[in-house]
């Protein structure tokens, strides 16, 4: 991990490196946000988010990988569609889907230079943005639930333990 030298010391401070319920709740929401978001350096944006609410930094930086070549497609389809819904517009067919990601990424290599049809860029993006922050949300309370769960079950466990050492006795 040499890019966190970037931020010096700060990455060196305990709490970014605890487990604990709220730590690592709130690192899933930072880490499904930005990883969902199919941005450059996304890490870069994770890491300091995770400075920022001082969470869990490996959780936050393993669901950077959320947005990868094989969930690519599916991540897009669904901002183009949470995108669709908020601006009432009909969802956008293949060909037109085809030819904004090919306008994209032709932007990308020319280095900026290009045309790209920013209303459908506005589509995308603002579902995007509504899609990392409802999973994220989702993840975030999932995970909140399971490790509840999870406490809860292994209390009632010692507690079922520690009744039948009790009546042994």
């Amino acid at each position: 991990m040499k890019f966190l030298r970037i931020f010096g010391k700060k990455t060196l401070n305990p709490v970014l490196w605890y487990v604990n319920r709220k730590s690592i709740t709130r690192a899933v929401f930072v880490g499904t946000f930005f990883g969902l978001l199919p941005i450059p350096f996304h890490s870069v944006f994770i890491v300091m988010a995770v400075l920022l609410f001082e969470v869990n930094l490996p959780i936050s930086l393993m669901l950077a990988w959320l947005s990868n070549p094989l969930t690519l497609v599916p991540i897009l389809y669904i901002g183009f569609w949470f995108g669709a819904h908020i601006f009432h517009v009909h969802m956008i067919n293949k060909e037109m889907l085809l030819g904004v990601l090919h306008q994209i990424s032709r932007w990308i290599t020319h280095f900026g230079h290009g045309h790209i049809d920013f209303s459908l860029a506005k589509i995308l993006m603002t579902g995007l943005v509504v899609e990392a922050f409802v999973f994220a949300v989702i993840l975030y309370l999932s995970t909140e639930i399971f490790w509840r769960w999870m406490v809860i079950k292994n209390w009632k466990s010692r507690h079922h333990h520690k009744k039948q050492e009790e009546e042994i006795l």
